[in-house]
């Protein structure tokens, strides 16, 4: 008689269960393996804007400005510097390799304040400017839609995942930026100065960072609700080349700005660095319901990323900084002026 080879139901069974074991413990490390790419591609992108930065600086002798506040968008006719209605990533454009973008709506030199035709550059969304980890290069949902110098009305348009430091202060935005002025009558007026190196109406000079250019931010990672990626909140509202807009409290938030906090003054203490104010802690994204409806959400840093989120300081160098960031340290970093040898904590 010829004796059958195979398998028997128990065997099978066995060896299906064995596979799916295996497959559960690679899991986790192909997730772990994908996130780390992701991470390593917006380091990359911090890198990018901070090269675009230094290019900046190189040749106008001045880091980017901010923009005049959050109701202009770029106007390609005014150039770099204080007189430059847009953010801080519209005049970094032509500085990665995005001229042809910038230079969309030239031609109009009108000194009052022009209907500029920018609905190719406010819905062509960059690469550079999101984080893998959060979502996708695409339009999204606004919830500011029209601004003064722009023909702009649609319902969604480019923003972008990371801000520039507006410093430790409050967002006192209070200028005198418009069209028919000289670049030198444009300025923020607030009685409190901003105090990082990028804000409304800025020409900051590297000269101007007492704590030398490794020590103070940048621009990082921007805090975003994770159930409103594709939706819009305070923090997240403007397309990205509007500038900023006044918020005592925290609770308005800037779309391409954020801040450490709101503090009134620093002091050496032992050692140790003593703050007097309010810290505007990072954190890592989260719903609106589980916790995350803190009143200084939409001005604070943060990333999707586990552990901490990437900052890019004034040397053109990135870090990934701590969620668990002592707050006076944070504040220290975030400010340009003062003068306290505060160091990155990994």
């Amino acid at each position: 008689m010829t004796q059958r080879k195979g398998f028997t139901l128990v065997e099978l069974l066995v060896v299906i269960a064995i596979i799916g074991m295996l497959v559960g413990l690679l899991l986790p490390a192909v997730q772990q393996a994908r996130e780390a790419a992701r991470r390593m591609q917006c380091n990359n992108n911090l890198k990018q804007i901070g090269l675009a930065c230094m290019n900046h600086e190189s040749g106008n002798q001045t880091f980017p400005s901010g923009g005049w506040n959050s109701t202009y968008v770029g106007d390609p006719n005014k150039g770099f510097g204080k007189g430059q209605p847009g953010s801080w990533i519209y005049s970094l454009l032509p500085f990665m390799e995005q001229n042809a973008l910038y230079q969309l709506g030239s031609g109009n030199t009108s000194t009052s304040t022009p209907k500029l035709d920018t609905d190719e550059v406010l819905s062509t969304p960059l690469n550079p400017f999101i984080c893998p980890s959060r979502r996708t290069p695409k339009v999204y949902t606004l919830g500011t839609k029209s601004y003064s110098n722009s023909n702009f009305s649609a319902n969604e348009g480019a923003k972008a995942d990371y801000a520039a430091c507006y410093g430790s202060t409050q967002f006192t935005v209070q200028n005198t930026g418009a069209y028919g002025k000289k670049n030198k009558d444009i300025r923020n007026t607030a009685s409190t100065q901003p105090t990082g190196v990028i804000f409304d109406c800025s020409a900051t000079k590297m000269g101007e960072l007492s704590d030398g250019t490794s020590n103070t931010y940048l621009a990082g990672e921007k805090f975003v609700y994770a159930d409103k990626y594709e939706d819009t909140y305070n923090g997240d509202t403007h397309v990205m080349y509007s500038g900023p807009q006044a918020d005592t409290g925290g609770t308005n938030g800037n779309s391409n700005f954020r801040s450490a906090g709101h503090y009134t003054s620093f002091s050496q203490n032992s050692g140790s660095i003593d703050a007097n104010g309010t810290s505007y802690p990072p954190m890592q994204d989260k719903t609106t319901t589980n916790g995350g409806s803190s009143n200084y959400a939409p001005s604070a840093f943060g990333a999707s990323h586990a552990g901490g989120f990437g900052m890019c300081m004034a040397d053109g160098s990135v870090h990934s900084i701590s969620y668990s960031i002592e707050g006076s340290v944070h504040a220290c970093l975030a400010n340009r002026r003062d003068r306290m040898p505060a160091q990155i904590e990994n």
